[in-house]
């Protein structure tokens, strides 16, 4: 099944921006950098781009990087970060590595920042929730983990088509989560927000690690 879905992101890959683009009515990156300015990232801190597809959120994240800043997009399809690496040439940062959001090749509290961008929903509810312990691990005290994703459109037949995905994700924890992911995302991490993005298509959730 997972060979299954890489074959099928790195065929995606081709069209991902574009299809983000279209929902999201988004061109000028104007969601990033809201994503970024929630995130709370700073200059010299370390982020960490998780399901990074095709970069754009870490490419956005490495303007605000300065001295010894950092930015590292992550994903499991070798196809999404060819095209990630092909928009960042001549870039000193960020940097993309193949990974598993389930078994992270950091040490724990290595980032100040972890960021993810309509991704969640793709994974299962045992891969989220994992990914989400692996955010936390790598998260140092005070971080903050945030993740953008797309409200119900309002356009009647979109919203149909929206709700049929959202019957289909395979589990009710996961439609669950796709119509609020405050209450599993509080169970990793404290002070959880949401706030919708500028465009209105988008929205963001946010918490911060603090010892429990």
């Amino acid at each position: 099944m997972k060979r299954f879905r890489r074959y099928y992101y790195d065929l995606f890959s081709r069209i991902y921006d574009r299809i983000i683009a279209l929902h999201s009515k988004d061109k000028s990156e104007s969601l990033r950098r809201f994503l970024i300015k929630k995130s709370a990232f700073r200059p010299g801190q370390r982020l960490l781009d998780v399901c990074t597809g095709t970069g754009a959120v870490a490419i956005e994240a490495a303007r605000y990087v300065r001295g010894d800043g950092l930015v590292v997009g992550v994903d499991f399809s070798e196809g999404m970060l060819r095209h990630a690496r092909k928009k960042a040439e001549g870039q000193d940062v960020p940097f993309f590595l193949l990974a598993d959001v389930c078994a992270l090749p950091f040490r724990k509290e290595s980032f100040h920042v972890v960021t993810c961008s309509h991704a969640m929903y793709e994974l299962s509810v045992e891969t989220r929730r994992a990914g989400l312990s692996e955010f936390r691990r790598v998260l140092m005290h005070g971080g903050r983990f945030i993740m953008m994703e797309h409200t119900p459109p309002s356009s009647s037949f979109i919203r149909f088509l929206y709700m049929v995905r959202l019957m289909t994700m395979g589990s009710s924890g996961n439609r669950e989560f796709a119509l609020d992911e405050r209450p599993e995302i509080s169970r990793f991490f404290n002070d959880v927000s949401l706030e919708f993005a500028p465009t209105g298509r988008s929205k963001v959730v946010y918490g911060t690690k603090r010892s429990q």
